[in-house]
């Protein structure tokens, strides 16, 4: 009885199975469906022989809430906040962060002004109530929200993350006498900061009925053809989430469709003793980037939808990922200054590039991976899918004419531009976050991933890239990796000095008991429970916080420990330190995992070098030009071979490129480890 990982991107879906009994592992990828995405899923369960009523556990991987947020197709929403603060999402927080540009507007918030409707009531900062809630104005809200037609209510009260009894009053009522969804804020962010809250329980309000709809009709695809398991989706936290969770909280699936990929690349960099590594996976539409720390992944605790310049706050543990607009499919054209332009307009799934002969005339990466002998038309997909050349060419030819050039030229400057902009991701994951890119490795996957991480690490100056098994379905494949998972936050906001450190260890403990309480419901066999201890901690009168991972030992650190872990903290991330000033603990964190049964990596078999063979054609290295370069089927490359650049590793989802001064060895559990040459 299979555990299945399904990813749903832009261009392509995977899926990844895993029998617990015997280790089995089987994979099939297809196109992506739009709008009726889970035909994709049916076709690769045909593909990977699976019946559907053998699967006990489902794992899904979803764009549905980052595609609704940023296209604007949420449900119409209203807002029901304490009197004098219905403006609160158009003032925010009043900065500028472009303060040069004449033309600057934020997004326009999720809920006009005419759908905010304020109701007397008032807690204090303390949690004490000042001012109970108005019945018979609640009543009125509750008529003309019935009036509006909105299909969805959010409810967020000044200081309700203290106390949310009014909350949960008011979200009762509504739940009674409307037939919207409705989202109160205590149950998706219990942190300060009025703005960021009432902002991430609008957008929760205006994703509810698209995930609804959505997985309603997924799973009862699957269902009519006989899967009778359970539905678990993929957190933007890096964990799963219940099919229950997300219903109630269908926010946590921002960042859904990214998280397995990192999963994974975690658990290749503890597998292969790498310490400190950068996920890249490039796929048919974007090229995303997290570090990944002593095997634990980057998560933010403030993540914005459309960028921090000018988009929305969303309140909630997310991977802190750094997303840009290039993918196989990315389209090459003008610009209005007559420049060549990459991304991010892209050609998805439908047509799909040029090359795919599926009616796509214009160019893209893809188009021009082939273009320059770095993909084999006849062995695209393993075979299955064949590319056309002609119709790269005649894509290429009808932008590069525009510039007086070859059409193998723009393919080049295709490639080189997409590169400078994908290492630009990995420049902000690592050195605007204090890190050195050197001291890392670079964990490459997605279908594009491979073909394109050694140029993007030597731009950065990285020298190790890992290619690990099934790049080209690591997207699902991470999910298997993945624990069950559970963030869970206590606001405090008190000295260092003069704190309680008994309180602090109260709350710690009450949040471990509630987060186990959760992992227990789940009803699957959980091999252990790890819980792991975080404080935001600030400079007095500083207005933001550095997030300071605590001792694993499950033990409150003395108050000199704690000033240690945060000055050593803050001086990695600004430089410096300020002795002598006081501390402030803001609030409390949690992570709660609970671990299953996962694929083990299994050893290779060792062959010698005269067991090697390969193959050979022209491929095009920006350092050379085009040259001979040898290809590798990877199925025939046994643990400890080595290979020399320039060359090919293909398989039958992805192709892995190394340059002429590079050098590989696949190492026991099948990984390409590649050390870049001295052009790095």
């Amino acid at each position: 009885m299979p555990i299945v990982a399904i990813d749903i991107g832009g261009t392509f879906t995977d899926l990844a199975s895993l029998d617990p009994q015997t280790g089995a592992l089987k994979f099939s990828k297809s196109l992506t469906t739009p709008p009726n995405f889970e035909q994709g899923a049916r076709d690769c369960l045909e593909l990977a022989g699976i019946e559907a009523e053998t699967i006990t556990v489902l794992r899904h991987g979803t764009t549905v809430v980052i595609n609704a947020l940023l296209e604007r197709k949420g449900a119409a929403t209203a807002l029901v906040t304490t009197e004098g603060f219905r403006d609160i999402l158009e003032i925010g927080r009043g900065n500028r962060p472009e303060g040069f540009n004449l033309f600057y507007e934020r997004l326009p918030p999720v809920v006009p002004r005419e759908l905010r409707f304020d109701l007397p009531e008032r807690m204090d900062a303390r949690g004490n109530v000042l001012k109970s809630v108005d019945r018979e104005a609640l009543a009125r809200v509750a008529a003309r929200i019935r009036e509006t037609g909105v299909d969805a209510v959010a409810v967020c009260f000044l200081h309700a993350w203290r106390n949310p009894l009014h909350e949960i009053e008011v979200g009762n009522y509504l739940r009674e006498h409307t037939d919207c969804f409705v989202s109160c804020s205590h149950e998706i962010s219990r942190e300060l900061r009025e703005f960021e809250r009432t902002t991430t329980t609008a957008l929760n309000a205006y994703v509810g009925p698209a995930v609804e709809r959505y997985i309603a009709r997924f799973d009862g695809k699957l269902r009519e053809n006989g899967f009778t398991g359970r539905l678990y989706l993929m957190g933007s936290n890096g964990g799963v989430l219940t099919e229950e969770d997300t219903l109630h909280r269908p926010l946590l699936l921002v960042e859904s469709g990214p998280v397995g990929g990192v999963a994974g690349a975690a658990e290749i960099g503890r597998r292969a003793d790498l310490g400190n590594v950068v996920a890249f996976d490039m796929g048919g539409t974007t090229a995303k980037a997290v570090l990944i720390e002593d095997g634990e992944a980057a998560v933010s605790p403030l993540y914005w939808v459309g960028g921090y310049d000018r988009g929305y706050p969303v309140q909630a543990a997310v991977l802190d990922i750094v997303e840009v607009g290039f993918g196989g499919g990315s389209i090459a054209s003008v610009s209005d200054l007559g420049s060549l332009q990459v991304g991010p307009r892209s050609a998805g799934a439908v047509p799909g590039p040029a090359c795919y002969g599926r009616g796509g005339t214009e160019p893209t990466v893809t188009d021009a991976n082939l273009m320059l002998g770095r993909l084999d038309a006849e062995r695209f997909l393993g075979g299955n899918m064949r590319l056309d050349l002609g119709q790269a060419q005649s894509a290429l030819e009808s932008v590069s004419s525009a510039f007086g050039q070859s059409a193998a030229a723009l393919a080049a400057g295709i490639l080189q531009v997409a590169t400078v902009n994908m290492a630009n991701a990995v420049r902000k994951v690592t050195l605007e976050r204090g890190f050195d890119p050197r001291d890392f490795a670079m964990v490459a996957f997605g279908g594009a991933g491979p073909l394109h991480a050694v140029a993007v690490a030597r731009e950065i100056g990285m020298r190790t890239v890992v290619i690990p098994p099934q790049p080209g379905h690591f997207s699902a494949y991470g999910m298997l990796f993945a624990d069950f998972r559970y963030d869970l936050t206590s606001t405090i906001i008190g000295q260092l000095e003069t704190i309680d450190l008994d309180d602090v260890e109260a709350r710690f403990a009450e949040m471990e008991r509630e987060g186990g309480s959760r992992v227990d419901k789940l009803g699957l066999p959980i091999e252990s429970i790890g819980f792991t201890r975080y404080a935001e901690m600030r400079y007095r009168r500083q207005e933001y916080t550095i997030k300071v991972r605590l001792p694993d030992d499950g033990k409150i650190p003395g108050k000199a420990a704690l000033r240690q872990l945060f000055e050593d903290a803050y001086q990695r991330r600004y430089g410096h330190t300020t002795r002598n000033m006081d501390i402030e603990i803001v609030m409390l964190r949690i992570v709660v995992a609970g671990r299953t049964a996962r694929p083990q990596l299994g050893l290779r078999s060792r062959a010698t070098a005269a067991d090697l063979t390969y193959g050979e054609r022209p491929i095009w290295y920006s350092s050379t030009g085009t040259i001979a370069a040898k290809v590798w089927q990877r199925s025939d490359l046994p643990a400890g071979c080595r290979l020399t650049g320039p060359g090919v590793v293909e398989e039958e989802a992805s192709t892995t490129v190394l340059g002429p001064q590079d050098t590989a060895v696949i190492d026991e559990i099948g990984n390409i480890v590649i050390t870049l040459g001295s052009e790095a």
